[in-house]
């Protein structure tokens, strides 16, 4: 393996960890950890429990516009997820220059911003609640279970899980849509369903972190 080759990869690793480590550190700004009830404080009530109060429609916005627009994480995720395209020179003809970086963060961007709306307004329109809901449970399988199940599904207004069909259609929609203004080899059928399968697998990862904020925000605390 040359040189250039080992630094490209090496390069990419330590992005792809800066876009995990700071997925974690905002992990706990998304999730609702668990406390057995009924000392649960208002803001922590699941739904399906007696108290819940779903969200209005300008609780969403503010949702939108402080979880997405407004958190810092989400600029450092698209910057680090450009560095890493850029490392391994996908798509190759934009090249590992200056401009074929900004193509990539811009590309990102749009990606993003088109994804989060996309599943925020349908969940809005059927109903389902966007955010993650930790598992009152222990165990690490179970928690993890809980995890992987959130990925395919959402609550209602009742407490039950639903089928998120709002997330489906934005991450393959997003990915599709970007793959418009890639270079003609892309299609959106081909590498656009592609990339809306990895970001499923992303979606699952986040949630896993999501789960097991707490624990991890513990890990990197240092001691007193």
């Amino acid at each position: 393996m040359s040189a250039p080759t080992r630094a490209r990869i090496h390069t990419g690793l330590l992005l792809i960890a800066v876009l995990a480590f700071s997925s974690a550190l905002s992990a706990q700004a998304f999730a609702e950890r668990p406390s057995p009830p009924p000392s649960v404080p208002a803001s922590q009530i699941q739904p399906g429990e007696p108290g819940f109060v779903p969200l209005t429609s300008t609780q969403r916005a503010n949702l939108f516009v402080r979880g997405y627009l407004g958190h810092p994480n989400t600029y450092v995720r698209s910057v680090a997820s450009a560095g890493v395209a850029l490392a391994f020179n996908k798509p190759e003809a934009w090249h590992r220059t200056w401009g074929g970086y900004g193509k990539r963060l811009g590309t990102g961007l749009a990606f993003s911003a088109t994804r989060e709306a996309v599943h925020d307004a349908g969940d809005a329109a059927l109903g389902l609640d966007p955010r993650y809901f930790s598992c009152r449970c222990t165990g690490a399988l179970q928690r993890s279970a809980h995890a992987l199940k959130m990925t395919v599904f959402a609550y209602n207004a009742d407490g039950r899980p639903r089928l998120d069909l709002p997330r489906f259609a934005a991450d393959y929609g997003a990915s599709m849509l970007v793959t418009t203004w890639y270079p003609s080899h892309y299609s959106p059928l081909t590498q656009g369903v592609r990339m809306g399968h990895v970001q499923v697998s992303l979606d699952a990862g986040l949630n896993l972190l999501r789960e097991f904020a707490p624990e991890l925000r513990r890990a990197f605390r240092r001691p007193r």
